[in-house]
């Protein structure tokens, strides 16, 4: 994984749901639907077919898509954004180790990443607050 490859994950996740919504919604047919998910990279036709069942489903009995933080499971970050974290802290000047690092999700990875490029301090001893 590369942090080009992360962030397309990152980016497939958040059109899908969008996606989602408005097919739920009643905002887009399923042909358009597909086409969407095809131009972002998700085209396999058996998981595409058995994800608009589903959300026939949730459109039939009017629930909602499920969110973003519904979807999203506590996965152990990957071992690239570990070392992109570490890379980063180094950057600007934190002394982090790996074993600082092993409470992190994912999703909380995502997040020091983003707090480390954006220039942002991280105050001394929480530099695991996700």
């Amino acid at each position: 994984m590369t942090p080009l490859s992360d962030a397309l994950t990152t980016a497939q996740r958040r059109a899908l749901a969008a996606l989602e919504k408005a097919y739920v919604a009643g905002q887009v047919d399923a042909e358009a639907f597909t086409a969407c998910l095809e131009a972002c990279g998700i085209s396999d036709p058996i998981d595409v077919a058995f994800l608009l069942s589903a959300l026939d489903v949730l459109r039939e009995w009017g629930v909602q898509a499920p969110t973003m933080a519904e979807r999203v499971t506590d996965e152990k970050m990957s071992d690239k954004q570990r070392d992109y974290i570490l890379q980063l802290a180094s950057e600007k000047g934190y002394k982090v180790s790996p074993d600082d690092l092993t409470a992190l999700s994912k999703q909380g990875a995502s997040q020091l990443i983003e707090r480390l490029r954006s220039g942002k301090d991280i105050p001394e001893g929480t530099f695991v607050p996700f």
